[in-house]
């Protein structure tokens, strides 16, 4: 068996796991078998040896008696394995989430094991960067001090306080949170915690959050908090506060009925679709927040019709009429 000596890091991968194939046959080769086999120096044989005893964590050792190397341990003990296409992509994007939090306290937490899958993969990101990128139109800027406070109250427990303004609001208020979560959409950060005030479930946008102060009192987080269950009844990330669903119906037209058709805007969505051509679609889901659905729908402008409820198409008739006023 002969191994290529050309693509740097891969071939040594590459090297590696013949190495591994050698051990595991359990002939306890060495040093010296293992270059005539591969036709590599010795000294090149030793450092890969090394490499896989200190930064893969793979159980070779050598045995003294038999003048070769052996495993001490299971094949199952260690993930060491030649990484597919969508491996690639699916680190890529851990590393792009990895950039969304530089700088901060939870960079600091996930970045060893995150080194670790890096040299695992033996990747070159500059390389890597050739074939995936990702593009958000949009980005809130993130204090980075801020989301470092918040992310060590949510895994420590921490009660904070803050100022918070809302768009609507000519001044920040004084804002008490038990923050359970921490969530990214839509190019923006958010927590989503127990409001102390006002004795629910609150999400506030990180951006809008200033003086924020963390407190040595604890609080447990409820055993029953699940994340998908306060934020699955809108759109966007708002906790739908205990409301009940209502149905919402929305016929759409034209390019829009053939979006509607290969996307889904929330987990509830249904289709039923109007005509042959599938030009015309009526589009279904139970929602409890309807601010970020109408944002959506202005959107689309005549392509979509509000059908139920009687509130929702108000409120777009409402804003519509708004607009208008702008341009009279």
């Amino acid at each position: 068996m002969s191994v290529s000596r050309n693509g740097g890091g891969r071939v040594q991968m590459r090297r590696i796991y013949a190495i591994l194939d050698e051990v595991k046959k359990g002939g306890f080769p060495n040093c010296r078998s293992l270059a005539d086999k591969f036709e590599f120096s010795q000294k090149t044989i030793q450092r890969d040896v090394t490499f896989m005893q200190d930064q893969l964590g793979i159980p070779v050792a050598y045995n003294a008696s038999m003048y070769g190397y052996e495993l001490d341990g299971h094949d199952d003990d260690f993930p060491v394995f030649e990484p597919k296409v969508e491996d690639l992509a699916a680190l890529f994007l851990m590393c792009q989430t990895m950039k969304n939090v530089e700088g901060t306290k939870l960079a600091e937490v996930l970045q060893p094991a995150f080194e670790r899958l890096v040299r695992r993969f033996d990747v070159n990101w500059e390389d890597l960067s050739h074939f995936f990128s990702s593009k958000a139109n949009g980005n809130l800027k993130l204090d980075l001090t801020t989301f470092g406070k918040l992310a060590e109250a949510v895994l420590s427990e921490q009660e904070v306080s803050f100022n918070y303004r809302k768009p609507e609001d000519k001044k920040a208020m004084k804002r008490r949170l038990q923050p359970y979560h921490i969530l990214e959409m839509n190019g923006g950060w958010y927590v989503l915690g127990h409001d102390m005030d006002r004795d629910a479930l609150r999400t506030f946008a990180m951006h809008r959050i200033v003086g924020l102060r963390l407190w040595k009192k604890t609080f447990s987080r409820p055993s029953d908090f699940n994340i998908s269950e306060c934020t699955d009844g809108s759109i966007g990330v708002w906790s739908h506060n205990g409301k009940k669903p209502v149905d919402v119906v929305i016929r759409v037209r034209g390019w829009l009925a053939r979006i509607a058709q290969e996307r889904s805007w929330h987990q509830s969505q249904t289709l039923n679709i109007l005509d042959e051509d599938g030009d015309k679609v009526e589009v279904r889901m139970q929602l409890h927040s309807m601010n970020e659905f109408k944002r959506l729908l202005l959107g689309w402008g005549r392509y979509a019709e509000v059908i139920e409820p009687k509130e929702l198409r108000d409120m777009v008739r409402d804003e519509v009429a708004e607009v208008m006023k702008i341009y009279e």
